[in-house]
């Protein structure tokens, strides 16, 4: 993999999203991103490979590079496409807007990406000297005929990339990206009327940057098979929605494990189950809303919790 020089200009330094993105994931964002920019070609484009790319950006770092390409795709920083045989490669889409290339480095030898993600505009200029670098390019002869461009696959932007299955009850196929998890959760809740907008595009992105995918799946199915979540309470009102599953690391981690040990459902009389006291039954629902239980039967409950459980409980 051949390294370059590269443009960074003062403002990548003030980008609130690129720090924000690495704070909620506690992953070295902002410094490989630029070290992305060194690995690409004048177009943007670069090899899918996660440990070289490692060993050229961030060698001496312990971490997975994997999660860190993973964090800048679903964030939008970077986008990554397959060849029709099957290879890899990425491409930074607002690279050419950023970059003023030196004439004479040569053309880009990577296929390039689908038109959905191609940059439309770009502020490179063709070489002028071909054999100017170390790697110089082929000459373009005569197209044969007969011969057809190879087309390319996006692997994130096909709203249908993980099929759901025809049940819902497994998870998606794959690793499902931000559309299908959403288009899961509609499944399971039996919401598909619900829309995808920018707050829970985002509340998916951020989960997908902490966990794999399918474990926010998993999270999701778990509310799903907690009787009190769907309905099933003193209230007879569901409380499933996104933002309560996804809203930090605990509720995640529980509804995970909600996947794996369902709650029994509550009786219809609205006595604790046999070998639970009603307070113990209080105590475990607080627990799965992430309330610090106090003395008594008063819970500390955050102010957007409380239409949950209310000052009797």
């Amino acid at each position: 993999m051949q390294q370059r020089i590269r443009t960074v200009k003062p403002s990548l330094f003030q980008h609130s999203g690129l720090f924000d993105a690495e704070h909620d994931t506690g992953l070295p964002l902002r410094l490989a991103y630029v070290g992305l920019f060194t690995c690409c070609d004048r177009e943007g484009r670069f090899k899918w490979d996660e440990r070289e790319l490692k060993l050229h950006i961030l060698p001496w770092d312990d971490l997975d590079f994997s999660r860190v390409l993973d964090a800048l795709v679903t964030r939008g920083f970077v986008m990554d496409y397959a060849s029709e045989t099957g290879e890899r490669y990425g491409v930074i889409p607002t690279f050419c807007k950023h970059q003023v290339i030196n004439n004479r480095e040569s053309s880009s030898e990577l296929p390039a990406p689908p038109e959905t993600l191609a940059d439309k505009g770009s502020a490179t200029r063709e070489p002028r000297v071909p054999h100017a670098t170390p790697t110089p390019t082929k000459r373009k002869g005569k197209e044969r005929k007969g011969s057809k461009p190879k087309t390319l696959t996006p692997l994130r932007t096909s709203y249908a990339a993980s099929p759901l299955p025809a049940d819902g009850d497994e998870l998606p196929e794959g690793t499902p990206d931000v559309e299908t998890i959403f288009r899961f959760w509609q499944q399971r809740m039996l919401s598909p009327n619900s829309r995808l907008d920018g707050k829970r595009r985002k509340l998916i992105a951020d989960a997908m940057a902490r966990y794999a995918p399918r474990e926010v799946c998993r999270a999701i199915r778990g509310c799903s098979r907690d009787p009190w979540h769907m309905g099933e309470n003193e209230r007879g009102r569901k409380f499933n929605s996104l933002e309560l599953i996804l809203r930090d690391a605990k509720h995640i981690e529980d509804f995970i494990e909600f996947d794996t040990n369902p709650p029994a459902p509550p009786p219809p009389n609205g006595h604790a189950p046999k070998g639970e006291t009603l307070h113990e039954a209080r105590r475990r629902t607080a627990r799965a809303f992430g309330v610090a239980p106090q003395t008594g039967d008063v819970f500390d409950v955050p102010p957007e919790d409380c239409h949950v459980i209310g000052p009797k409980h």
